[in-house]
């Protein structure tokens, strides 16, 4: 099992680091606020959401559905799955939204309702581990989807809900149910991946499916990421380990490739989903970030420590979102909107697949309902 887990955490930690071009961002224009009103594109230097989603769905998916990472090869994971079909989905874009979803389950889709987490060019399944998620994102799009054959797709979207529960939850202290990074990663001590807890997906799974696992699962995570954070005082990490004792610890990637404790362009994800999330907790730890991420181009670097100490300076389109989440619950709207623009520029520019989902999602999250669940 660990050898399990070391193998797939090597290869998505290293492919997803390589995703990012460390090149500097153009400066933007104007603001996001006229956007987020409902004011033409021309009047902001950022995307708004149904644009940069569709400007992601025009890059990156392929007919067939399959979405590919042209910058590293143009292979596939689960993960690029998931965002296609959620910014489908924020789109209306229903064609494309059924694409997706039918080559991620012919291709993806294992025995017990989890998908393997990687295929190569040619689409075909070279790592079989799932990543949770991947899985949870999956089942989050299939059930908030409305568009033609939403009947069945929603079956679809409990299956794979089911099977998160059956196969990717362990328990924490207190009996506490917790999202681990796969089912490779349940045991003890448990691999724990913060950004993959998905406040926005949790909810709405807890409202979609009627299940308050999902809420328990969410209320856990933010206990979690405050006990990981000294509540919001330290950066969430990127990896965790929840030991055999019981006791919840910050660690370095289970795979050894990164040598430290770090907030990376896993952790960064975490900011965004709290920021975006209907919980209070949540949004009181994402503003006591902003301060770590505010000083200088603390806000762009690719890696930070936990403490804010930067360990890579390369500037990428996540932690510009992420910094921007940030900003906005601690009540800096002008810093967040020039992150946000700062985010877009650099996408446009040097587009990578995973900029141009965060630019996507980041704005799906942060300016509009989109992808709320409140």
């Amino acid at each position: 099992m660990i050898t399990a887990a070391k193998t797939i955490t090597s290869a998505v930690t290293g492919l997803r680091a390589r995703a990012i071009t460390s090149l500097t961002a153009a400066t933007a224009c104007a603001g996001l606020a006229a956007a987020a009103a409902g004011c033409g594109a021309a009047d902001t230097g950022a995307s708004p959401p149904p644009q940069a989603a569709t400007r992601f769905l025009t890059s990156y998916v392929r007919p067939d559905g399959r979405v590919t990472r042209p910058d590293q090869g143009g292979d596939t994971v689960s993960e690029g799955q998931a965002y296609g079909m959620l910014l489908a989905e924020a789109a209306g874009n229903h064609d494309a939204f059924g694409r997706i979803w039918r080559w991620t389950r012919d291709h993806m889709q294992l025995g017990d309702g989890l998908f393997a987490w990687h295929a190569d060019a040619a689409g075909k399944v070279t790592g079989q581990q799932p990543a949770s998620d991947a899985d949870l994102l999956i089942a989050w799009a299939l059930l908030r989807y409305q568009g033609p054959a939403a009947a069945a797709w929603h079956r679809d979207g409990r299956h794979v809900a089911n099977a998160i529960l059956a196969h990717e939850v362990t328990t924490g202290p207190g009996a506490t149910p917790v999202l681990a990074a796969g089912p490779w990663a349940t045991g003890r001590p448990a691999s724990l991946n913060p950004s993959y807890w998905s406040l926005t997906a949790l909810q709405g799974l807890a409202r979609l499916t009627g299940d308050q696992m999902w809420h328990r699962l969410a209320v856990g995570a933010v206990t979690m990421v405050s006990e990981l954070t000294r509540n919001g005082h330290m950066l969430p990490p990127d990896w965790a380990e929840l030991t055999a004792a019981g006791a919840l610890r910050p660690e370095p990637a289970p795979d050894g490739s990164q040598p430290r404790t770090q907030y990376g362009l896993d952790a960064q994800r975490t900011v965004a989903w709290f920021a975006a999330s209907c919980d209070s907790q949540a949004k009181t730890l994402t503003a006591g970030w902003w301060p770590l991420l505010r000083p200088g181009d603390h806000g762009q670097a690719q890696a930070l420590g936990p403490g804010g100490a930067v360990l890579d300076p390369s500037p990428s389109v996540l932690p510009l979102v992420a910094s921007a989440a940030a900003a906005k619950t601690a009540n800096d709207g002008a810093a967040a909107r020039k992150l946000l623009q700062r985010a877009t520029a650099q996408q446009r520019t040097h587009p990578t697949y995973y900029g141009g989902a965060w630019d996507a999602l980041g704005q799906a999250l942060l300016t509009t309902s989109t992808l709320s669940t409140c």
